[in-house]
C-alpha cells in the first residue's frame, strides 16, 4: 500500500496532536511532574484531629490554591497531614496552619494565614514540621449535643425561653453591637496577656483543688440554691411587677440627679469643709459625747430629788463683785441704754472681755478658748490663735463716777484704807440645815449648832464644833478638812 504524501502528513500532525496532548494531561491533569516531586516542595503539619481533612484536598494561602493534601495519617499524638506546596510560593513560617470547610456538605481544605503576633524570620522550607495546626469543631458533636440539651428542656419551656428572650433583646441591637464590640477589645486584650492568663489558671489548681475537699459545703449550698429559686418561682408575679416598674423608677432616680446637678457638687463641697472642721476639732466633740451623757445624768439626779420640800438637790453661793465685773472690750458706759429698752440693738461683732489672759476677771471667758489647731495657745477665735491675742488694756475704776453723772467739786476724795485692827470680817456663807456645818472663809468647816444633830448630842451654841471641844470659840472639825469634802460636801 502506498502512502501519498497528504496521508502522511495527516498522519504526523496527528502524532504531534497526540504527543502534546499526552504531555499536557499528564502534567496538569496527572501531575506527574509533582509525582516525581518536580516544582514542588513537601511539607507536614500536625494536627489534632482530621476535621474533616482528605487526601487532595486543596492547600490554600490567603485563600489562594497553592498546593494539595498528599495524605493523611494517624500518629500517637494526632494526625500528621504531607502536603505538596509549589515552589514558586512563599509562605513565612509564623503561619498557622488550620482546616476550614468550603460548604455546609464538608469540604474541607487546609489554608495557611501569617500570625499576626509574631514575626516572620523566613518561609517554609522543603521538609519542614508545622506544630499546632488548628481544626473546626466537628458539626457532629456540636449538633448531637445540641440536641441533647434541647431534649432537656421541655417544648413549654423553651417556647417561654424564647419569648422572653425575644422581649429581652428586641430594640437592643445598638446596645448589642457595643456590647460584642467591647468583648471584641476584651478578647484582644485576653489574647495580648495569654501568657498571664496561663499562668493564673496554672497557680489557680490548688484553690481549685480545695473544692474537692468542700464538696459538701458545695452541694449544701446548691440545695439551698435550688430553694431560693423555688421561692423566686413562687414570688414571679411580684419579681415581674418590680421589673415592670423598675425602669420608672430609674428614669425618676435619674431626673432626681439631674436636677441636683447644681445643688449636690455644693453641697459635696460644704461637707469637705464641714468634716475638715470636724477633723480638726475631733478631741473637742469626743469630750462632748462623753461628758454630755455624765452631765445629763447629773441633772436628773439633782432634779430626782428625796426632800420634802420640792426641790432641785443643787447648793447655790452668792458673791458680789468677787472678782470685779470686766469693762474692756465691750461699748464704752456712755453708749448705756435705759433699762426699759426692749427695741433690738444692733451690736458690733467680737466683743468679749480683753484683759490681759492672766488677769483674774472673767478666768473662763472666751478669751481663754484652748486653740485646737496650735495646742498651748488660748485665743477667743481661730483667726487670733494663729496670729496671737492682743488685750485691749487692764480693767480700770471710775476715777470720776459713773458717766452721765455730774459729781460736785470735792464729792470724791482720795483716801487711803485703814489699818486692820485685828477684829474678825464679816462673811456669808451657806450651811447644812441638817447638821449644821458650813465652811468658813478659811476652808475649813464648821459647826453652827443649829443642826438636828446638837439637839440630842451637844448644847454648843453657833460657831462651835460638831464634837466636843475645850476651846469656847468655833473651832474646825480637823476630821473633814480635807479639799475632797469642800466639794462632796455641797453636793447631798
Amino acid at each position: 500500500m502506498r502512502i501519498t504524501p497528504f496521508v502522511r502528513m495527516q498522519l504526523i500532525i496527528f502524532s504531534i496532536v497526540t504527543v502534546i496532548a499526552v504531555i499536557a494531561v499528564a502534567v496538569f491533569y496527572i501531575r506527574v511532574p509533582s509525582m516525581v516531586g518536580v516544582g514542588e516542595y513537601n511539607v507536614e503539619v500536625e494536627l489534632p484531629s482530621t476535621g474533616g481533612l482528605y487526601q487532595n484536598g486543596n492547600v490554600s494561602y490567603r485563600g489562594v490554591d497553592v498546593g494539595k493534601v498528599q495524605s493523611v495519617t494517624l500518629t500517637e499524638e494526632g494526625v500528621v497531614a504531607k502536603l505538596s506546596i509549589n515552589s514558586d510560593t512563599e509562605i513565612p513560617n509564623n503561619s498557622i496552619a488550620s482546616v476550614h470547610s468550603v460548604s455546609a456538605v464538608g469540604e474541607q481544605y487546609l489554608e495557611f494565614l501569617p500570625d499576626p503576633e509574631t514575626e516572620s524570620t523566613g518561609n517554609i522550607k522543603d521538609g519542614a514540621v508545622i506544630e499546632n495546626g488548628t481544626v473546626p469543631v466537628e458539626v457532629g458533636t456540636l449538633l448531637d449535643q445540641t440536641n441533647n440539651l434541647l431534649e432537656q428542656v421541655q417544648d413549654t419551656r423553651l417556647r417561654r425561653v424564647m419569648d422572653e428572650a425575644f422581649n429581652a433583646f428586641n430594640g437592643t441591637g445598638e446596645d448589642l453591637q457595643r456590647l460584642l464590640d467591647s468583648m471584641a477589645l476584651l478578647v484582644g486584650d485576653a489574647n495580648e496577656n495569654s501568657e498571664a492568663i496561663v499562668k493564673l489558671i496554672e497557680q489557680a489548681a490548688p484553690l481549685l483543688e480545695t473544692q474537692t475537699e468542700t464538696v459538701g459545703d458545695i452541694r449544701a449550698w446548691t440545695a439551698n440554691l435550688a430553694q431560693v429559686t423555688d421561692q423566686l418561682r413562687a414570688n414571679d408575679p411580684q419579681l415581674k411587677d418590680i421589673l415592670q416598674k423598675g425602669p420608672g423608677v430609674a428614669k425618676q432616680t435619674q431626673e432626681l440627679f439631674a436636677s441636683m446637678n447644681q445643688t449636690l457638687p455644693l453641697l459635696f463641697s460644704n461637707l469637705n469643709t464641714v468634716s475638715r472642721t470636724l477633723a480638726i476639732y475631733h478631741p473637742n466633740l469626743r469630750q462632748i459625747v462623753v461628758i454630755y451623757p455624765r452631765l445629763i445624768a447629773a441633772l436628773i439626779t439633782a432634779l430626782n430629788s428625796e426632800d420634802a420640800r420640792n426641790g432641785a438637790n443643787v447648793d447655790f453661793a452668792l458673791g458680789f463683785q468677787d472678782p470685779g465685773t470686766c469693762t474692756v472690750g465691750y461699748l464704752p458706759m456712755t453708749s448705756d441704754r435705759n433699762a426699759s429698752a426692749q427695741t433690738p440693738r444692733d451690736l458690733p461683732p467680737g466683743m468679749l472681755c480683753r484683759v490681759p489672759q492672766d488677769s483674774n476677771l472673767g478666768v473662763r471667758g472666751t478669751r481663754n478658748f484652748p486653740c485646737v489647731e496650735l495646742p498651748g495657745r488660748r485665743a477667743p477665735t481661730p483667726e487670733e490663735c494663729r496670729t496671737g491675742y492682743v488685750p485691749v488694756g487692764e480693767n480700770v475704776p471710775l476715777p470720776q463716777g459713773l458717766p452721765g453723772i455730774d459729781v460736785p467739786q470735792g464729792f470724791l476724795t482720795n483716801a487711803n484704807p485703814g489699818a486692820d485692827d485685828g477684829s474678825p470680817s464679816v462673811y456669808a456663807t451657806t450651811y447644812d440645815p441638817v447638821s449644821g456645818d458650813y465652811i468658813g472663809p478659811d476652808g475649813k468647816t464648821y459647826n453652827a449648832g443649829t443642826g438636828s444633830a446638837t439637839t440630842s448630842g451637844t448644847s454648843g451654841g453657833a460657831g462651835a464644833p460638831r464634837s466636843g471641844s475645850a476651846d469656847t470659840g468655833a473651832q474646825p472639825q480637823e476630821d473633814n478638812s480635807q479639799w475632797q469634802s469642800l466639794i462632796t460636801g455641797t453636793v447631798r
